[in-house]
């Protein structure tokens, strides 16, 4: 996520923060939501971009806080990203990135997040804003574009020594690129012709090709390095290994 400042409608100028691959306005530092930069259902003019400090007291509260103070919200939702990545790969499932699904989680996590129980609590309670039900809430944005770089970074990384596949990978919060397959990574069929659109996992990366093991009994399939682009639609993501049971204490 990219934190630059923005002048706002009323000429204060906002830490704003951006999608790190679009470069779309996300929201700003403070309450204000981002629609103190643009009206409502506008794009984000680039031209409002600016070098000069932040005038926002809002802002600027946030900015100069002293250790102890009130996080800043881009750290915050971080941390919540990185507990929702770390429960999802407990899981074995990627994490949910749509706001119901944060809401339900944050509802299941909450009694036991420990120093971010209060926040989870919070979030728990609903995604829209009792005074307007349009507006959702605004730590979802940033959870949601912290897990989508954290994803994006796990989808760029594949084994050493993997041969050189490429596959589309599509990501949540806007913007797509093309990734290496490595072992271990979910890929989606491009069913575009036939209805059909199974995932299948990657168990094998060779330099003729992929082997792909379906999810729904289908028998495992090679696909030659130039079919991979054209049969399939997009990464999924990279699925995560099992925990490793603890290490037995020796008896003595």
């Amino acid at each position: 996520m990219d934190r630059r400042n923005a002048t706002g409608l009323n000429g204060l100028i906002h830490q704003a923060l951006f999608n790190s691959h679009t470069g779309s306005l996300i929201d700003v530092t403070c309450d204000a939501t981002r629609y103190t930069v643009v009206k409502p259902y506008t794009q984000f003019d680039l031209a409002l971009l600016t070098d000069a400090p932040a005038t926002c007291t809002d802002c600027r509260t946030i900015l100069d806080a002293a250790p102890g103070a009130p996080r800043h919200p881009a750290d915050i939702a971080r941390e919540c990203a990185d507990t929702l990545l770390a429960d999802a790969d407990h899981q074995g499932y990627p994490p949910t990135l749509d706001d119901e699904g944060l809401r339900l989680t944050f509802t299941r996590l909450a009694p036991d997040a420990r120093h971010l129980r209060p926040l989870f609590e919070r979030l728990a309670r609903g995604v829209y804003d009792p005074h307007n039900s349009y507006r959702t809430q605004p730590l979802y944005a940033l959870i949601q574009e912290h897990l989508t770089d954290t994803l994006t970074e796990r989808a760029l990384k594949v084994p050493a020594n993997t041969p050189k596949v490429m596959v589309r990978y599509v990501r949540y919060t806007g913007g797509e690129l093309q990734v290496p397959v490595g072992v271990g990574d979910r890929l989606t069929y491009d069913g575009l012709a036939s209805g059909h659109w199974p995932t299948g996992t990657v168990t094998a990366v060779e330099t003729s090709g992929i082997l792909v093991d379906y999810h729904d009994g289908y028998p495992p399939r090679h696909y030659h390095r130039h079919e991979v682009p054209r049969c399939f639609a997009f990464k999924l993501d990279r699925a995560p290994q099992p925990a490793q049971p603890p290490a037995a204490t020796p008896r003595p």
